[in-house]
This record gives structure tokens, C-alpha cells and sequence, in this order.
């Protein structure tokens, strides 16, 4: 911004007074609300579309199911009209609306057409209760959404809904119950699903294809291959396979974390390392029956934590100086 006014001044744009008034202005470091405008628009954004859900299902009864596919197709035609009128077309690179709402506009589409497919579906197969195809749709149309408008926010719907597709939407209550966590079907389909986001990210690379959403994509990546690992680990027999493939997992993100500079993969490599490494060495003491050991360690417990917490931030910042003197 300093460079800006400079170059104003240089113009004769602004006097020296002027731009005396701004450098001292800018020295006061105001608090900018831009940030937190366009949060509280994301924030009724889905207030409003969670409220129309809710009157919806208070009032189907009375408003009928044909009058309200109708009015949401005419609702989501409507918006999409106007993010296809704003913007600039598809691109391989990294297109931005001059407005900034209209990205918020495209989240609200990609949420009305979502909610289309799935209550269009509802209807048809009412008693059916199978909704795989309407998640596969609802993800093809918000990963369409996302790639034409170049839209992160869709892009976070649309693989979510494609992980769902694969098996990974399983509801709480019935997690809870049948208390499945370790459930080698729900493992395998995250291991798979996170292995392929990462194929996904080397070919967006590859064909130069909206690179700029690796880090999306590697984000859902590197938080579904840990948690299935830790999974796994709760299936005794193959509890070894499992923690190998978490290391190489938080090696490969590790290396990625550094060519993104991105400290928040980091940290979550570090939760991620401390717990395994912690698994890791209960299974050895439990495998060598140790039990005098373990009470050895629980009166070393509260050094352990406290040298856990100093060696973490001290990581932490060797990582910041890393990635900025790189």
C-alpha cells in the first residue's frame, strides 16, 4: 500500500501533506473489518439456507413437495444465472470475481443445487432411503461449481459429498452404538479416499488445473489418512501396518508442509507424530508385559507432558525460521 501512495506522490497525485496524512494514518495500524464482513456473509449464508431447511420440514405438509422443488429450481437457475453472468468463464488458472460477494453467491448456488438433487431424489425414492446417487450428483455439480467459478468453498462441499459417496457418512448415533470406529470397511474407504486426493493434487499439478486448490485438497488428505490410520490401530492384529503408514503419511506432509510453507499442516503433524509415537510405545510395553515400567512412567508423566510441550513449541519455531529463511 506504501508503494502505492509513493507512486501517487511521485505523479503529483497527492500532495506531500497527503501522503504524509496517509503514512500517518497507516502507522496507527486501525483494525480492518473486511475480513469479518465477508465472515458474517459466509455465517448468513448458511443461517439462511439452515432456516429455509428448517421452515421447509415445518411446513411440508401444508406447502406441497411439487411447490417446493419448483421454487428451489427456480431460486438455484436464478443465482446461477447471475454467478454465470459475473464471471470471467473457466480457466486453468486462478480466475477472482471483481466483487468478492459473488463467490459467496456461488457457495449459496452450489448449497441450493445440493439440496435440489438430494430433495429431488427424496421424492422419487421415498421409501427407498438409498441416497448414493444423489450424493454422487451433489458432488459432480459442486466440484462443477467449483472449477468453473473457482470457488474453494464448493470445492469443500464437493468432496465432501464424494467422500460420502465412497462410505464415509455414517451417522453418529449409529457410530456410537455399535461402537464401529475400528470398522475395516470405514478405514479401507478413508485410506482410499486419501490416497486418491493426493493423486488427485499430482494431476492437477501436472496438467497445471487449478493448482491453486492443492492446499484444499491435501488439507482433506492429510486429516482422513491419519484419523484412519489411527483407526486401524485398534485392530490388534494389523496395528503395525497402520503406524508405518501414519509415519510415511506425516513424512510425505512434512515435505509438503515445507513446499507450502504451510504452518498449519505442521502443527497437525506434530499432534498427529506425538500420538503415535505414543501408541507406538504403549504397544511395546504392553507387548513385552513391562508392568513395572508402566509405573515407572507414571511418575515421569508430568516431566513427559511438560518436555512434550516445550519440545513442541520449540519445533514449531524452528519450522517458521525454516520456511522463511527458504
Amino acid at each position: 500500500m506504501n508503494k502505492v501512495f509513493d507512486l501517487l506522490l511521485s505523479k503529483n497525485f497527492i500532495s506531500k501533506e497527503q501522503h504524509q496524512a496517509v503514512a500517518e494514518y497507516q502507522k496507527l495500524q486501525l483494525f480492518s473489518i473486511r475480513n469479518e464482513l465477508l465472515f458474517l456473509i459466509y455465517i448468513s449464508i448458511l443461517l439462511f439456507t439452515t432456516g429455509v431447511g428448517v421452515i421447509i420440514y415445518k411446513n411440508i405438509d401444508t406447502i406441497g413437495h411439487t411447490i417446493l422443488l419448483i421454487l428451489l429450481a427456480l431460486a438455484t437457475a436464478v443465482c446461477f444465472y447471475f454467478c454465470y453472468k459475473k464471471s470471467e468463464g473457466f480457466s486453468k488458472g486462478e480466475v477472482k470475481f471483481e466483487n468478492p460477494l459473488y463467490d459467496y453467491l456461488v457457495l449459496f448456488t452450489t448449497i441450493l443445487l445440493c439440496t435440489f438433487i438430494g430433495y429431488f431424489q427424496y421424492n422419487l425414492n421415498f421409501q427407498d432411503g438409498n441416497y448414493s446417487v444423489a450424493t454422487l450428483v451433489s458432488a459432480i455439480a459442486a466440484l462443477g461449481m467449483a472449477y468453473y467459478f473457482d470457488n474453494k468453498s464448493a470445492l469443500t462441499i464437493g468432496i465432501t459429498a464424494l467422500g460420502s459417496f465412497i462410505g464415509l457418512s455414517i451417522q453418529v448415533q449409529t457410530l456410537i452404538e455399535n461402537d464401529n470406529f475400528d470398522d475395516p470397511r470405514l478405514i479401507f474407504a478413508g485410506l482410499v479416499f486419501g490416497g486418491l486426493l493426493i493423486a488427485w493434487q499430482i494431476l492437477s499439478v501436472k496438467y497445471a488445473l487449478k493448482t491453486h486448490f492443492s492446499f484444499v485438497i491435501l488439507t482433506f488428505a492429510l486429516h482422513l489418512l491419519a484419523l484412519s490410520c489411527f483407526g486401524g490401530y485398534f485392530q490388534y492384529d494389523l496395528w503395525i501396518i497402520y503406524i508405518a503408514i501414519l509415519g510415511a503419511v506425516l513424512y510425505y506432509f512434512y515435505k509438503k508442509s515445507i513446499e507450502f510453507k504451510a504452518m498449519s499442516w505442521y502443527v497437525f503433524i506434530l499432534i498427529y507424530g506425538y500420538f503415535g509415537v505414543n501408541f507406538l510405545l504403549y504397544k511395546v510395553l504392553d507387548t513385552l508385559s513391562l508392568d513395572a515400567f508402566f509405573e515407572f512412567i507414571s511418575i515421569l508423566s508430568p516431566f513427559y507432558f511438560i518436555g512434550s510441550i516445550i519440545l513442541f513449541v520449540k519445533l514449531i519455531r524452528d519450522f517458521k525460521k525454516k520456511i522463511n529463511v527458504s
